[in-house]
């Protein structure tokens, strides 16, 4: 029997375990890119999951049966603006309503009258739950594929700053952004990101920021789009030469990035939506990052 409680610290690695392979299922089914699976990967989604059942106990849920964690989910509230880190059940779990207790346990964290986000898989299923609880639907496409040599030129006005770097002038800067575009900060998310190996912060003066790696954007954030279009170029210019290069969550109010992604050589495909409920759309000229929104 299928029984559902609160996450503890001792789940975490289980619980990371049942939602990547749920995850990879839905890929290798729908034909989507597979990246690989390093232990640096795995740590770094062990401690997103640990970050997220710090700040936000009551969203962190698994559902167990025989003693084994078979999914989980994961919600957070940061000044009133809800959002879905992670729900995922094994393969041949999806469908028999474990999944859909698992949202709602996810959704009674927080007020359900705030504004809130999914960023949902290519799941027909998950589609299809996410807007029977409300959510309307956002279609995307994402950037993937090797960057055309000498497509983009670095722009000098965006600054590098690695982790051990970062000030409170520059987290006061990045809070401010958020606050204009999301309407709402996330500080305490932005320093676990840069925490992360290979993570690093692109600052454009006060406009727009961007939390990225070599071969992708984490998360950008800017005033305007020809900020947000600025600080894209620096992570392109930047990226290690034939370096895949990932830049997720495109929906069609984020022409300015389709525009550099085009530009870039990318290749464009289809991706999962983006879901909103109690806002007319995802926030723009943003790129949300998959697990922390």
């Amino acid at each position: 029997m299928v029984t559902f409680r609160p996450m503890s610290e001792a789940d975490v690695p289980d619980a990371v375990a049942a939602f990547e392979s749920g995850l990879l299922a839905v890929l290798v089914r729908h034909q989507l890119p597979v990246t690989g699976n390093s232990i640096q990967d795995e740590r770094r989604r062990q401690d997103r999951t640990r970050h997220f059942l710090g700040t936000d106990p009551a969203g962190s849920w698994v559902a167990e049966d025989g003693g084994a964690i078979i999914g989980m989910s994961q919600s957070f509230v940061r000044e009133d603006y809800w959002m879905l880190s992670q729900l995922g059940t094994v393969p041949g779990r999806q469908g028999r309503g474990v999944g859909r207790e698992l949202l709602r346990l996810a959704l009674s964290h927080g007020d359900p009258e705030s504004p809130g986000t999914i960023q949902c898989s290519r799941d027909p299923k998950a589609m299809a739950l996410y807007a029977g609880f409300g959510f309307a639907l956002h279609p995307v496409v994402a950037g993937w594929g090797v960057m055309r040599p000498g497509s983009v030129a670095r722009p000098a006005e965006v600054r590098r700053v690695e982790p051990d770097e970062v000030t409170a002038v520059d987290l006061d800067a990045v809070t401010a952004v958020d606050r204009a575009v999301r309407g709402s900060s996330r500080t305490v998310d932005i320093v676990s990101m840069l925490a992360q190996p290979g993570n690093r912060l692109l600052l454009h003066a006060d406009r727009g920021y961007a939390v990225a790696r070599d071969e992708r954007i984490v998360t950008l954030g800017a005033r305007d789009e020809e900020s947000a279009s600025t600080v894209l170029r620096t992570m392109l210019a930047e990226a290690p030469a034939g370096e895949t290069i990932e830049i997720n969550w495109l929906t069609s109010a984020q022409q300015w990035a389709i525009g550099v992604v085009v530009e870039a050589g990318i290749e464009l495909q289809p991706y999962g939506p983006v879901m909103v409920r109690g806002m007319d759309g995802p926030p723009s000229p943003y790129i949300p990052s998959g697990g922390y929104g």
